[in-house]
C-alpha cells in the first residue's frame, strides 16, 4: 500500500507505505518502505506501532492521516 501527502509545514511530500502485512512507514528520514520511519501511537516514530491488516486503502490513507496530524502537532509543540 502507498499514500503521499504534500506537507506545507514541513516543505515536502511524505510518502507512506505499507510493505509487508502490517507495519506501516513514513520516508521522514529520506529512506522509502521498511527503511523509513515507523509510524507509532500518537504522532511518534517510537514506542507503540500501528499495524494494519488486509488490503483496504481508505483505512490506511486513514490511519496516515490521522498519524500525519497527531505528528505535526507534537512537531508545533517541539516534542517531536
Amino acid at each position: 500500500m502507498h499514500m503521499q501527502i504534500k506537507s506545507r509545514i514541513l516543505g515536502r511530500t511524505l510518502t507512506f507505505t505499507r510493505p509487508g502485512r502490517s507495519y506501516l512507514y513514513v520516508d521522514l528520514n529520506g529512506s522509502e518502505g521498511s527503511l523509513g520511519k515507523q509510524l507509532c501511537r500518537d504522532g511518534r516514530t517510537t514506542g507503540s506501532t500501528i499495524t494494519l491488516r488486509g488490503e483496504h486503502q481508505p483505512d490506511f490513507n486513514r490511519l496516515c492521516r490521522r498519524w500525519y496530524t497527531q505528528y505535526i502537532r507534537n512537531v508545533k509543540r517541539g516534542t517531536e
